[in-house]
């Protein structure tokens, strides 16, 4: 997690318990990344959302982890398919699990739902948000980021006589 995210344009973590030598509780935050809410004017029938561009999500690695997929948690607001409205607003990273996914693979992979690249309305958490996006689904993905390719920093120097020889 550290060499992956240390620097990263979008993606920054904390772990919840750093004095153990495997943290099992990380909180993930995302910026510049877009997705929706649904707006405080929305009404029934009527479903009006907000663009949102930070978010923070929970991730436990539980004893059973990885031969059963972790508890993922969205603490900011959003309006998606496959992430419970009500509290304890778990994330729903799949249907089916496998253990050989890292936790860098989860960190992308809920970025992605985020943004709507990656959603399912078919086995919904929220079944107004399901609504929503099968009426909606022009307007997908919300943004196209592509939060795995972080900016590298690159240092060129030039070097004096150089040849350079063109065929």
């Amino acid at each position: 997690m550290l060499s992956e995210f240390t620097k990263h344009k979008y993606i920054s973590f904390e772990s919840l318990n750093e004095n153990s030598e495997y943290p099992d509780k990380y909180i993930v935050h995302y910026k510049n990344i877009s997705s929706v809410r649904l707006s405080a004017d929305s009404q029934k029938g009527n479903i009006l959302v907000d663009r949102i561009t930070l978010h923070t999500a929970e991730i436990y690695l539980h004893n059973e982890y990885p031969r059963i997929k972790p508890q993922c948690f969205l603490l900011t607001e959003i309006f998606h398919p496959n992430i419970r409205k009500s509290s304890p607003n778990d994330i729903c990273i799949g249907d089916y699990w496998s253990s050989g996914e890292t936790l860098v693979d989860i960190v992308y992979q809920i970025g992605e739902m985020i943004m709507f690249q990656n959603y399912n309305i078919k086995s919904p958490l929220n079944g107004v948000a399901a609504k929503w996006a099968r009426e909606n689904e022009s307007l997908f993905p919300i943004d196209s980021t592509n939060i795995r390719s972080p900016e590298l920093d690159v240092k060129l120097t030039a070097k004096k006589n150089i040849d350079i020889e063109l065929k």
